[in-house]
């Protein structure tokens, strides 16, 4: 296996279903905030690629961990450029064999929501756990007109935005560091207000030194110049990533967070990109699955395939 170059990138970017998460760059960002080190395995015939299987290899107090891929809704599992099931299968248990030749504890693939092929992935994983998601996307009409986002969006939607409008919220673009302490310190305190995992420091700090300018963006909504709520996004082929949503409590009201929102899908369709990712939902999590809903999306399910190779 490789740790990934440009070819690799290139390879990635022709297969339109592919996401940021299986990049080079988005790799070795995590790779560098995970201290994990990110790989290939590569799958060629007569010396061109037909398949490249992306992970991360941590080494943790039990031993190496394997995971295909990495952080939070991440999607890893077999990238290919044309459909090609024989080196699609040949990776999986090449990733597999791998994991028990590196005495790892566990391995885990996590298949592309966009790539539909959870049956493949029940087929050759062998799985020893296996875990669900919904992944909810929004498809962008191919027509950019005005109002034919709004209309896709199922109530209170529309209400909200025009809402955040009436409020006098305006809406900027930024990749400022101001706005990177504002996206972390707001998302540490909605976190912890529902005793979740927040995101750590480190990682936002690194986007700016790793990422490319195009790659990412913060859309910042501002009450009489002062920030209430902020939206982190990552873009890559055909796809936003939906990825870190914050607003301050006391500013809840002001629909400030959807505007935001609605401002960054109307960029992005303009700019050419065709899906909106808000990436995993669990089953259990009904509210947030129906707020992504009324956002017009449909749903992929999709699947953590984990092989435990040490059962203490």
């Amino acid at each position: 296996y490789s740790s990934g170059n440009d070819s690799h990138y290139q390879y990635v970017y022709r297969n339109p279903d592919s996401l940021i998460y299986g990049t080079p760059r988005f790799m070795s960002l995590i790779g560098k905030h995970l201290d994990a080190e990110p790989g290939w395995l590569i799958a060629k015939k007569n010396c061109e690629i037909v398949g490249l299987l992306p992970f991360m290899k941590k080494n943790g107090p039990l031993g190496p961990i394997l995971n295909s891929l990495a952080y939070y809704g991440s999607n890893g599992g077999v990238i290919q450029h044309v459909k090609d099931d024989e080196a699609k299968a040949h990776l999986i248990s090449e990733f597999y064999k791998m994991a028990a030749e590196e005495k790892c504890i566990s391995a885990t693939i996590i298949s592309n929501p966009l790539e539909k092929d959870s049956e493949f992935y029940h087929k050759h994983t062998c799985y020893d756990l296996l875990d669900e998601r919904i992944g909810q996307i929004t498809h962008f009409p191919d027509e950019i007109e005005p109002d034919n986002l709004m209309k896709i969006f199922k109530n209170p939607r529309p209400r909200n935005i025009r809402r955040a409008m009436r409020e006098g919220i305006e809406v900027v673009r930024s990749q400022e560091e101001e706005s990177i302490k504002f996206l972390y310190k707001t998302h540490v305190a909605n976190i912890e207000s529902i005793g979740g995992l927040s995101k750590k420091k480190d990682f936002f700090d690194l986007i700016p030194k790793i990422m490319k300018k195009t790659d990412w963006m913060i859309y910042v909504a501002r009450l009489q110049e002062q920030p209430v709520a902020a939206l982190l996004v990552f873009y890559f082929n055909k796809t936003v990533e939906y990825f870190t949503p914050v607003v301050l409590d006391q500013y809840r009201n002001t629909q400030a967070l959807s505007l935001s929102i609605y401002r960054a899908m109307q960029d992005a369709q303009a700019s050419g990109f065709k899906n909106w990712n808000w990436g995993g939902t669990w089953l259990s999590q009904t509210g947030v699955y129906d707020f992504k809903k009324r956002w017009g999306t449909t749903d992929y399910p999709y699947y953590y395939y984990t092989r435990v190779y040490d059962d203490s």
